[in-house]
């Protein structure tokens, strides 16, 4: 024992720190917030639609039993997507195909969609139906991304180099701006003629958005907006020229809802409107969006601080139109006052910082513009759904994510979180500091 012992007190330690990295774990936070959504959104839709789900389809549950189903299948499209690597989908072929699928339907939606008030946005499957733009936002961000990782990729490997130095600004700006925003145009033009001018906006902004964080060159926005803008004002012209009184008169048909929009942002403003004053809902445009505008302030308003109860909203008995779809946010401050508003809007705030924070954690482009464009996509809908319920804006036909009625819209926003989640396990790896202690003879 004493031999042992003297081994030990005459023995010398010699201590070393050693960084040991384990993977990125999945993002509980924003999981757990997206939970907290979905559970909020199906109980509001719940007390939202039970008038007009029991008039329309004499099912006071249909709405959110649909809601549930569709709910359903993208939970299940995330746990799919938690176990696939973000970097499966990074490949140039899969963002040809989305492009293509998405130009596919909205030139099909177009031609042969279903109509309904004016618009022709849905296309059919059945008894169900959805609407093609929201699709298309999914596929854009996906797209956009695939794309400019594809770029770089191929940039590092000195493939996109020209002869001449000289016209290399310029090689660049084409690859990076032209092209890409060429084919985006073209499904932006497509959802403009639906007519659908929110969605238009909303793909416009998130274009913008996911371009901004890809890492372009500030000579490739230069260069790219100028060849861009000169080749519009060239198209413009020559179509002005050569084109018939029909076909200029076919033109401004198809985009004159773009100017009716506009002009209610004037008339919103307007106490002359009589048919706003009346309880029926008017005919037409203007009048029907100062009329929901005006019902749905009356909502907000009707609730107070603390709300008239669950399920206690008057406006969703026929008096506010879409109270179960665009308007459902205005059901909730009416039911749950001032607070259950002001929830709902901490929700997505605390989804946008949360989505920014994965982004920010990413160590790719890739990564960083699926985590930003899907988040920014959500956010943007949420708050855009909610100024036109207090009367910020006029009537756009965006739906509140999570909430507002649509199984279809709710779906793609799923699978849009899960390719976000997907991207928190692929983040910076965490470095882990052990003290690991040898000892010296």
């Amino acid at each position: 024992m004493s031999n042992r012992h003297s081994h030990i007190e005459d023995s010398s330690f010699d201590s070393r720190k050693i960084e040991l990295e384990s993977p990125y774990r999945l993002n509980i936070p924003m999981l757990l917030l997206t939970i907290v959504l979905i559970c909020y959104g199906l109980i509001m839709l719940f007390s939202a639609s039970i008038s007009v789900g029991y008039n329309k389809m004499q099912n006071p549950l249909y709405f959110v039993v649909f809601q549930g189903q569709m709910t359903f299948v993208g939970v299940i499209f995330i746990a799919i997507l938690l176990f696939i690597p973000i970097k499966t989908f990074n490949r140039i072929s899969l963002v040809v195909i989305a492009m293509s699928v998405s130009v596919a339907l909205l030139v099909y939606t177009w031609q042969f969609g279903m109509a309904l008030n004016g618009a022709r946005r849905w296309i059919e499957v059945g008894s169900k139906s959805f609407q093609t733009s929201e699709v298309v936002k999914v596929a854009l961000v996906f797209s956009i991304a695939g794309y400019r990782s594809y770029v770089i990729r191929m940039r590092q490997a000195g493939r996109l180099l020209t002869r001449n130095p000289k016209w290399q600004d310029i090689f660049d700006s084409f690859i990076d701006i032209v092209l890409p925003v060429s084919v985006i145009a073209i499904c932006l033009l497509l959802v403009l003629m639906q007519p659908h001018v929110s969605s238009f906006v909303i793909l416009s902004a998130i274009t913008l958005i996911c371009f901004l964080v890809s890492g372009i060159k500030l000579k490739s926005w230069f260069y790219g907006g100028s060849i861009l803008i000169i080749a519009g004002i060239v198209l413009g012209s020559c179509f002005y020229f050569v084109s018939s009184e029909s076909q200029k008169e076919k033109i401004e048909k198809n985009f004159a809802h773009v100017f009716v929009r506009l002009n209610i942002f004037e008339t919103m403003t307007s106490d002359d409107d009589e048919s706003v004053e009346n309880d029926t809902q008017p005919d037409s445009t203007d009048d029907s969006s100062l009329y929901q505008n005006k019902q749905s302030t009356i909502a907000i308003g009707s609730g107070g601080l603390r709300g008239l109860g669950f399920g206690n909203s008057r406006q969703k008995y026929m008096y506010l139109p879409e109270a179960h779809n665009d308007f459902v946010y205005s059901i909730a401050c009416e039911e749950l006052g001032l607070i259950g508003g002001s929830s709902i809007i901490l929700l997505f705030w605390a989804f946008f910082v949360g989505g920014m924070a994965i982004a920010w954690r990413t160590k790719d482009v890739y990564s960083r513009i699926l985590a930003v464009g899907y988040t920014s996509l959500i956010t943007i809908q949420a708050f855009l759904n909610i100024a036109v319920a207090i009367g910020a804006i006029p009537p756009t036909g965006v739906t509140l994510p999570f909430f507002s009625a649509g199984g279809s819209a709710n779906l793609f926003f799923l699978v849009a979180v899960g390719m976000i989640l997907s991207v928190s396990r692929s983040g910076v790896k965490r470095k882990k500091t052990i003290i690991v202690s040898e000892v010296m003879r």
